[in-house]
């Protein structure tokens, strides 16, 4: 059979970073940090930072009997001109958080469980302008109740599509809504405003219009599902239970938490999964999908995993970086990790240390780190808010990525690459995403043992980058 060479990539111009650098902006708040305190019978049970983009922040903050949303100026200061001096009181301390809706902010909160009160607590929705004043356009009056029946309300959900039009539901019995931008339900489309699609908790949409769903009723948040709002016939199931980010030395990994999910406009989907599973010893995964289905050109499987009883908090993406907040023993720390999962220094070290942190939000030169701190006493009711400036390290381009890459196609007995030398490492995987090969130099890269069939092969180079290319096997 004759063989056929091609171009693996011509890449000029491309500048990578080497490693990132963190430091505190000392120009906000109280040398980089703001805080307020409750009192000792205000415990906080949960705190969540939304980033305006302004730069301004808004802080839900829930204590034992009530919930307040704090909006800080981009220096880390009260906004005397937001609600009551900056602190927005919302008089119930259900489970909630904060979405925006173009200049709006929609206060969503989820139901309380049967065991508060020994009722059921509905849902509520809530808009406010963005000086902290009930918008009375939106709903009735400004607030939205009962949004979906159910007799099992779990964790309310909205989410703001590109024409501010509203997705909402709060139970897997029960299909999702669609609401006007003014809350008003949608009686036109579907059933009367109903979504007739299975998999009920939106968590995002992607530029092309696809939401993605994720469905909390199956094996710890494991299932994901992609489709057209206006073509629900048309989708894609993606459930991570069937795949490798999930399975341990061949054998599905049960007992798993899924900490934390978010999204990108362009299409990606990232998970923060714990697994806790004894003998062996507790670990978390970064699992990352695109183009609905697991990417494989993360790490050359579509994850990575933390070291042994290491504890993956939240994880935040921009400008092709992933940061993720971990917690190993009592301390807290920020890794940092390429598009493509290679391992990036943080001020010279894999760990960037913290003093606290249970929740990060990014912005493209900058992470914000929220903390809940204890008192003297053990009680939490102190609120913390750093901000951490981010800066690169870039390198010139190097040689390496204006060489021509060549790979020999079908491969027989060995892998025949040429201007490679100065890759690191070479990987092969077949299309299952188990990898079959190893190598860290380019010289006998032995394939004749490999089975007939199609493969992946990955080159991995020393400034971070790599790339990957589909092969032939005959």
């Amino acid at each position: 059979m004759k063989k056929l060479s091609f171009l693996l990539i011509t890449l000029c111009g491309i500048q990578v970073f080497a490693q990132l650098n963190l430091s505190k902006d000392s120009s906000f708040g109280n040398s980089g940090t703001f805080t307020t305190t409750f009192n000792s019978d205000q415990t906080i049970t949960h705190s969540n930072t939304v980033v305006l983009q302004d730069d301004s922040i808004l802080q839900i903050v829930s204590v034992v009997d009530n919930s307040y949303v704090f909006k800080l100026k981009p220096d880390g200061t009260l906004d005397s001109s937001f609600a009551n001096n900056g602190k927005l009181e919302l008089g119930t301390n259900n489970f909630l958080n904060i979405v925006l809706q173009g200049d709006k902010i929609i206060v969503y909160l989820g139901p309380k469980s049967a065991s508060y009160n020994n009722s059921y607590v509905d849902s509520k929705i809530v808009r406010y302008h963005s000086n902290g004043a009930i918008d009375t356009t939106f709903g009735n009056n400004g607030v939205l109740n009962e949004v979906t029946e159910s007799i099992n309300p779990q964790s309310l959900s909205v989410l703001v599509l590109a024409d501010l039009s509203l997705m909402i539901t709060n139970s897997p019995e029960t299909y999702p809504k669609k609401y006007t931008k003014d809350g008003q339900l949608d009686s036109s489309f579907g059933a009367n405003g109903v979504i007739n699609y299975n998999y009920h908790y939106p968590i995002g949409q992607f530029s092309n219009g696809k939401i993605t769903t994720c469905h909390v009723s199956s094996l710890s948040s494991s299932v994901f599902s992609f489709f057209d709002i206006n073509s629900l016939a048309t989708n894609t199931v993606l459930d991570l239970n069937q795949q490798s980010c999930h399975h341990n030395n061949g054998f599905l990994i049960q007992n798993k938490n899924n900490m934390s999910t978010r999204t990108t406009k362009e299409g990606m989907v990232y998970s923060v999964f714990e697994y806790q599973n004894y003998p062996l010893p507790d670990f978390s995964r970064l699992v990352v999908m695109k183009s609905e289905s697991l990417d494989l050109n993360f790490n050359g499987e579509g994850f990575i995993t933390s070291e042994d009883n290491e504890q993956f908090l939240d994880v935040g993406f921009r400008n092709k970086v992933f940061f993720v907040l971990n917690q190993k023993a009592n301390q807290r720390s920020l890794n940092a990790y390429s598009e493509t999962g290679v391992s990036l220094k943080i001020n010279n070290s894999r760990d960037f240390a913290l003093s606290s942190g249970h929740e990060i939000e990014m912005k493209s030169n900058y992470i914000i780190v929220n903390s809940i701190v204890a008192d003297a006493n053990q009680n939490l009711t102190k609120l913390k808010i750093e901000k951490f400036l981010i800066t690169n390290d870039l390198l010139a381009t190097t040689n390496i990525l204006k060489k021509k890459i060549t790979v020999e196609n079908p491969v027989r007995d060995f892998l025949n690459i040429k201007n490679a030398e100065s890759a690191e490492s070479f990987d092969l995987y077949d299309m299952t995403g188990r990898k079959v090969l190893f190598s860290k130099s380019l010289e006998n890269i032995k394939t004749s043992n490999l089975p007939r069939g199609n493969y992946i092969l990955k080159i991995n180079f020393k400034n971070g980058e790599n790339f990957s290319q589909k092969l032939i096997k005959n």
